[in-house]
């Protein structure tokens, strides 16, 4: 089921929100940005939003969080906005210290898309113009939203006529407690190594063994176990903000110990990035946010990946469709029943 209402105004401009909902979930998404502004469980029962989110566009862009939000054309940094493809450099708007991020000053996240509903699936669609944020290529950009019992599913698909990369993800950012801070939350990462940083948060080109370090999440750990040590790369981001080089396609699990809810993250892009809010803030829908009042596994390609070779390539080639997936699957269990 799919229902519309007006969520705000931006720049002249209605701004809607698009309810799905079955039995178990309840998701509102807005057309501008494509973003997830709300995530209920379990709703006949009161429910759990799950989801941090924002009462207006403009506090959502003042925030600077891109929360809830659909990212591209290219997910995560790009080091000093640059790089060669076929030949040619690129040059990319810089929004983050020297570098290019989540797709620069005006990427997805702050584009109008165009809506068609079909049954139960939710298409939302963006014409992202050549040159448009310094990428090559035309390219036409779908992202599908759906429910299937107790998972939502986000398919993304794209088309350009030139070469590009192409990489998005979903920056929603979860309390699957419903309040307070992310220690209260158990997380797994299906990743044995991870792609350490610089102090501009880009990776410096390694994969790294995650085991006997701070960032070893392949057993599940309470999130904020390890996130005051003395590690230098943990000072780079105050806290987690690093990309796990993924072992399968079942990415993640984390679980809300106050209130029960298990959320499995399944993607078929080569990595996750796991934030653990440190920056988070703004007047939310809630109240005000505080840093670390939710968290963001955000399935993805390497950030930089478009400058190292040893990195799973994101460029898709001219006229080829791409086509990834995220679903976000979630269960009420007791702690016994965790695995």
């Amino acid at each position: 089921m799919i229902t519309v209402q007006k969520f705000d105004t931006y720049n002249g401009k209605d701004v809607h929100i698009y309810e799905l909902s079955n039995d178990f979930i309840k998701v509102g998404i807005t057309d501008f940005g494509a973003v997830i502004q709300y995530l209920m469980l379990n709703t006949d029962n009161g429910g759990y939003d799950v989801c941090l989110g924002f009462n207006s566009v403009k506090e959502y862009i003042d925030s600077n969080t891109y929360c809830g939000a659909t990212i591209g054309r290219v997910g995560n940094r790009i080091k000093n906005g640059k790089f060669t493809l076929n030949g040619k450099e690129y040059n990319l708007t810089i929004n983050d210290g020297k570098n290019h991020l989540h797709g620069g000053t005006e990427g997805y996240d702050k584009q109008f898309f165009n809506v068609k509903t079909d049954g139960g699936r939710l298409i939302m669609t963006y014409f992202d113009k050549d040159q448009s944020q310094g990428y090559g290529g035309n390219l036409q950009f779908t992202v599908e939203f759906s429910l299937d019992g107790n998972s939502l599913n986000i398919t993304y698909r794209a088309i350009s006529d030139c070469d590009t990369p192409f990489a998005p993800t979903c920056h929603a950012y979860f309390n699957l407690n419903g309040s307070g801070d992310i220690s209260s939350h158990l997380l797994r990462i299906n990743a044995r190594k991870y792609t350490p940083v610089n102090d501009e948060l880009i990776p410096t080109g390694e994969l790294t063994e995650a085991a006997g370090t701070p960032f070893d999440f392949t057993e599940f750990k309470a999130i904020d176990k390890d996130i005051s040590a003395d590690n230098v790369q943990l000072k780079y981001g105050s806290g987690y903000d690093h990309n796990y080089a993924l072992d399968g396609e079942h990415a993640a699990t984390a679980y809300g110990i106050l209130s029960g809810v298990k959320m499995d993250v399944y993607t078929d892009m080569p990595g996750v990035q796991f934030y653990s809010g440190n920056f988070v803030k703004g007047s939310g829908k809630n109240g005000e946010l505080k840093p670390r009042q939710g968290f963001c596994l955000e399935p993805q390609f390497f950030p930089d990946s478009v400058n190292r070779n040893n990195f799973k390539s994101s460029v898709i080639n001219a006229g080829e469709e791409a086509t990834h997936y995220i679903r976000y699957e979630f269960r009420f269990v007791k702690p016994a029943e965790l695995k």
